[in-house]
C-alpha cells in the first residue's frame, strides 16, 4: 500500500521557516499594526512598566469588552504583553513598543 500525501501536508512542507528577511518583515508588520491602532498604544501606555490588572485595564482604557478582549489577544499573540501573576506586564518587545510609540 502507498502511502498518500495531503496536498496541504507537501504544501507547508515546502514553507518551510521564513527567512531572516521575511521574519524581520513580519515583525515590522505586526509593530506597524500596533503603532497605527491608538486602542492597542492606549493600552501598551497604560500597562506601562509596572503592569496593571485586567480591571485596571479595562476601567482606565474605556474600552467595551469586546475591544478590549480582542486587542488585548491581539497584543498577547505577538508578544507584546504577557500576563502573570494576576497582572499584564510589558514584555521587551512591549517595551520597545512603548518607549517608541508612547
Amino acid at each position: 500500500m502507498i502511502d498518500e500525501i495531503d496536498e496541504l501536508d507537501a504544501y507547508f512542507k515546502k514553507m518551510g521557516e521564513p527567512s531572516e528577511g521575511e521574519a524581520v518583515k513580519l515583525e515590522h508588520m505586526m509593530m506597524e499594526k500596533v503603532s497605527v491602532n491608538p486602542s492597542r498604544r492606549k493600552l501598551l501606555r497604560i500597562v506601562g512598566i509596572f503592569g496593571k490588572s485586567e480591571k485596571q485595564l479595562k476601567e482606565e482604557s474605556g474600552l467595551n469588552d469586546f475591544f478590549f478582549k480582542f486587542n488585548m489577544d491581539f497584543l498577547q499573540k505577538e508578544g507584546f504583553l504577557k500576563f502573570e501573576e494576576g497582572m499584564y506586564r510589558l514584555t521587551d518587545a512591549g517595551i520597545a513598543m512603548h518607549d517608541s510609540v508612547c
